[in-house]
């Protein structure tokens, strides 16, 4: 099939503003090129006290506390923000770990360090708590302060869930720890106890103590008594290990004065 003459260019200035528009309305037609996406904004600079974090929890989960305290203590001198809320990653880690080498009086140094904005905190009431708790030696006290500290750090609302973590490994440890040189302080200082009122020392149930302590202290249930074997068997069936210095006799002689005047 034979094709017509093709059409000619555009003379009159009509049709030349009617080629331009339709020229312009054609590519009006065509969809928007893609854009790339904008690259993501950089964050925030990390303080001294976020960076010192990480090593803080690797040290903790090593359990080289004497190491975690040394390299905690230097990196808070380095703080420029002594009130920054994120100051709070390296100073509960630290109080706790003083709890855990049995050093209340730096554990209590460290709670005193809180500025003024953050003491009202619940996590830094929990641990000013635990800390005085213990310092005191109020045994129902610490496990009871010690269950809140856990409770506040595993709320879904926590910020940051290493250092919940973290907390949660630490007081579990200090209190596996406090309950074993209490054991061992109980085996000591009587050759007979109660079952309510080792319960009381011991923060466990019923079942629990009688569980924990077979094998190593004899039980009379017509009295409902435990009978320690003096020092023939100080430690309790539990699966946390404990550090030869909660043994030392200076230790021991001064919390069972402690003990015996509690009674």
């Amino acid at each position: 099939m034979a094709q017509g003459p093709p059409t000619p260019p555009p003379t009159s200035t009509t049709e030349i503003q009617d080629q331009v528009r339709d020229a312009v309305l054609d590519r009006s037609s065509d969809p928007p090129a893609e854009r790339a996406p904008s690259p993501p904004l950089p964050g925030p600079p990390l303080d001294a006290y976020q960076q010192a974090f990480p090593n803080i929890y690797e040290l903790a989960i090593q359990r080289d506390f004497s190491a975690l305290a040394h390299y905690a203590e230097t990196m808070d001198l380095k703080g420029q923000n002594p009130r920054s809320p994120s100051r709070l990653l390296l100073i509960v880690p630290l109080a706790l770990t003083y709890l855990i080498l049995d050093n209340h009086t730096l554990a209590q140094l460290v709670v005193a360090r809180l500025p003024e904005n953050s003491r009202f905190h619940p996590l830094t009431r929990a641990l000013g708590n635990l800390v005085a708790s213990a310092s005191e030696r109020e045994y129902a006290q610490v496990y009871a302060h010690a269950e809140v500290m856990c409770g506040l750090a595993q709320q879904p609302e926590s910020a940051n869930d290493n250092l919940a973590n973290l907390i949660t490994t630490l007081v579990t440890l200090f209190v596996e720890l406090f309950r074993q040189k209490t054991f061992t302080l109980l085996s000591r200082a009587f050759s007979s106890i109660e079952t309510s009122q080792a319960q009381l020392y011991l923060g466990l149930s019923r079942e629990q103590l009688l569980s924990a302590t077979s094998g190593a202290w004899r039980y009379d249930s017509v009295s409902d008594m435990l009978y320690p074997p003096g020092n023939n068997d100080t430690t309790l069936h539990t699966n946390c290990p404990v550090p030869s210095s909660l043994d030392t006799f200076d230790s021991v002689a001064s919390d069972l004065i402690k003990l015996e005047s509690g009674l």
